[in-house]
């Protein structure tokens, strides 16, 4: 702790020493208290485009959060998962670099291995796949420009996804010719390079950038390399704008799997056994691209069209058999948007169509063998979207929205004589409405009701025998929050809080009766009551390339079963396996005039349970990093960054992730735990010109 203290205390030296420089202090303080307007500055001047209408921050008619591009920059490249757990009420849990599980204030926790529950959208181009399953954990980080995130229930503004919404934003290339340049070396033989070049002319641009990515791990069959290629370009014309994107990604990652606490105690760094023994990884090659065309159609009127694809090839030797997959999408999305004086008007529909094949191999001695079965489905939805925003008078915007959902499904298993079946959920019907009131110079209120679900993922919507369960139903809840955001002594201190009840029924469970046998079934209803509170404060006045700040976030979590029926156990009123009933995060950042900075970072997770009866647990942990690095802004070394860090600062033993109610087959031992890396070190170079 003594050493903790005296790091903080160099903080403050570091930066006071600095506030010497020749710096114009004098007309930038008065610059900063000029108006009471500039109380509110830092809501005003943030922009959310992840909404139907794009407002200020502080406008916004319920709980957004915004991840801007400085704190990327600042964070490891490796990973997105450090960057989205800053934000109250997101839990990432990562096994490895392939494996994750994103929670938004719960929804999501019982899917095993994957994120499901959740949307993401790259540049307006889906993540999530026709079944669900949303990646972001294999996004080059160096192009990300900055993150939106809507939480909740939000099925109004982008259909299925009962969690919320997760909008990344590629980095736009700046004026004129830019090549750049990075590498990046630490622990475990983590290794990475790349490049990127681009030119730009006023809305007129053009990308390339290509990274790769590798590292051994800190386990037993833990290898991991990936290759990003990232294509982007715009054009204007007129009233007319055109842009075009496409991501490739192709990654192979070796799988240690989760362990027993035996294992998870005295020797982290081991694989599960089974895996090991074939050295199981899993292997894509995906392609996602995506156009769009904006068109002002009149001073008040504007269209836009959105045109996007997907292809995936994937396989995954696993102990129990091989999985070959591949999944085509295509999908169109149009929105007319209609804005004049207070009031604004959109209406829109999207049409996604995806067709998954998956063939099933024995494995023999890790090779592949005799194909057990050869199937695939084609699934198709539609939305139809309507919102309006109307701001009654200069302090009160109310808004409203409704979406129409339909998905359709037909599934075959090609080496059977059993006809095609086809299955139609009904229309599913989501309504929201939200108020934000100004209140004052410095403080926002905002309240907002939502509907949202989620479908049944193949998976879960196949019995054992290869049949459509059409007695399963989507997962459905309804969203209730309050909040405030607020700006108070000149900009220095901000604060964004919220309050929220989520009720969610026809709870979708996955049962997993062998080790390949998975299916879902609806087993009951869950509550979701929660706190979330983000602080920013300003120890030094604001001022030009200087900061001394803290941050914080929190999220306090009460999340229950209300009626859940397994096996005739009823597990009223247990909490939710997988769940920490409490995260904390601080950040004491330290900035001078040339572009030096060092940020001290720490996450407190407290004990959450493992399983649904709630008899085993896991006590939580609290991490601590520490990162520094040179950003000039100006002079011959202008464009060029550098960093340097250590995370799990004190080499704390933690679970990274947790598989809840880890099934026991054989006689062994449940494997609920993947630990989590050990004290790891990283230095990183970016030159840009």
């Amino acid at each position: 702790m003594l050493k903790l203290v005296i790091l903080v205390l160099f903080f403050v030296f570091f930066t006071l020493a600095s506030a010497r420089e020749n710096v114009p202090q004098t007309s930038q303080e008065k610059d900063s208290v000029n108006t009471d307007r500039l109380l509110t500055r830092q809501l005003e001047e943030i922009t959310i485009t992840a909404t139907p209408f794009t407002r200020q921050l502080g406008t916004v008619t319920g709980t957004v959060s915004h991840i801007p591009k400085s704190v990327i920059t600042n964070s490891q490249q490796i990973s997105i998962q450090p960057v989205l757990e800053q934000i109250p009420g997101i839990q990432m849990q990562s096994g490895a670099l392939n494996t994750a599980r994103l929670t938004i204030r719960g929804i999501g926790s019982r899917t095993p291995y994957a994120s499901n529950r959740i949307k993401a959208f790259f540049d307006d181009i889906p993540l999530t796949s026709g079944d669900g399953a949303t990646i972001v954990e294999d996004l080059e980080m160096s192009q990300i420009g900055q993150i939106e995130i809507i939480k909740g229930p939000s099925s109004a503004l982008y259909g299925p996804g009962l969690g919320g919404v997760i909008a990344i934003e590629s980095l736009k290339p700046q004026n004129g010719w830019q090549a750049s340049a990075q590498a990046e070396a630490g622990s475990f033989d983590l290794q990475k390079l790349g490049g990127s070049l681009s030119y730009r002319q006023s809305d007129n641009y053009l990308k390339a950038a290509l990274t790769n990515t590798r590292t051994d791990g800190h386990r037993e069959n833990n290898q991991y390399q990936r290759t990003n290629l990232l294509l982007q370009g715009g054009l204007t014309h007129k009233k007319h704008q055109l842009s075009v994107l496409a991501n490739y990604i192709d990654l192979k990652a070796h799988i240690p799997s989760s362990i027993n606490y035996e294992t998870y105690t005295n020797a982290p760094h081991k694989a599960a056994a089974n895996w090991l023994a074939i050295k199981g990884y899993q292997e894509y090659q995906k392609w996602q691209s995506g156009l769009t065309v904006k068109s002002q159609i009149s001073t008040y009127l504007d269209h836009k069209i959105i045109v996007y694809g997907l292809v995936n090839k994937a396989y995954e030797p696993r102990p129990f058999n091989i999985l070959d997959e591949g999944t085509q999408t295509i999908g169109l999305k149009e929105n007319l948007t209609y804005q004049k004086d207070h009031i604004a008007l959109s209406l829109g529909y999207e049409l996604f169509n995806e067709g998954y094949q998956w063939k099933i191999f024995e494995i023999n001695d890790g090779q592949q063998g005799p194909l057990l079965s050869n199937n695939q489905e084609q699934r198709f939805f539609y939305n139809i979207q309507a919102h309006a925003e109307v701001d009654l008078g200069t302090s009160t915007v109310v808004s409203a929205g409704l979406n129409l959902h339909q998905l359709q499904y037909r599934t075959q298993d090609i080496e059977s004589d059993q006809s095609e079946e086809k299955h139609n959920y009904r229309v599913v019907v989501s309504p929201r409405i939200g108020i934000n009131q100004r209140v004052g110079t410095h403080m926002y209120l905002y309240a907002a009701a939502g509907h949202g679900f989620s479908a049944p993922s193949p998976e879960e919507a196949l019995l054992p025998d290869g049949t459509i369960n059409r007695d399963l139903k989507p997962e459905e809840g309804i969203n209730l929050e309050v909040g405030v955001r607020s700006a108070w002594w000149r900009d220095r201190l901000m604060a964004d809080l919220t309050g929220y009840h989520i009720k969610v029924k026809n709870l979708l469970m996955t049962r997993r009766d062998a080790e390949d046998v998975f299916y879902g079934e609806n087993a009951g209803e869950t509550r979701h009551v929660g706190l979330e509170s983000q602080l920013k404060f300003h120890i030094l006045p604001k001022m030009m390339n200087r900061e001394l700040s803290l941050s914080a976030s929190h999220t306090w979590m009460n999340n229950r079963f209300i009626h859940f029926l397994k096996d005739d156990v009823d597990y009223v009123d247990k909490q939710l396996p997988g769940q920490p009933a409490s995260m904390l995060n601080l950040s004491l950042l330290a900035k001078n005039a040339t572009g030096v900075f060092l940020q001290l970072q720490f996450r407190h997770e407290s004990s959450q349970y493992l399983d649904d009866a709630n008899t085993k647990s896991y006590p939580g942990h609290q991490l601590y990093h520490l990162t520094g690095g040179y950003h000039p802004t100006s002079g011959l070394l202008k464009g060029f960054r550098f960093n340097v860090g250590v995370r799990n600062l004190l080499d704390t033993r933690h679970a990274s992730m947790l598989l809840v109610n880890a099934p026991s087959f054989g006689g062994a031992q449940p494997r609920y735990y993947y630990p989590g890396t050990p004290r790891n070190f990283y230095m990183a170079i970016h030159y840009s010109l």
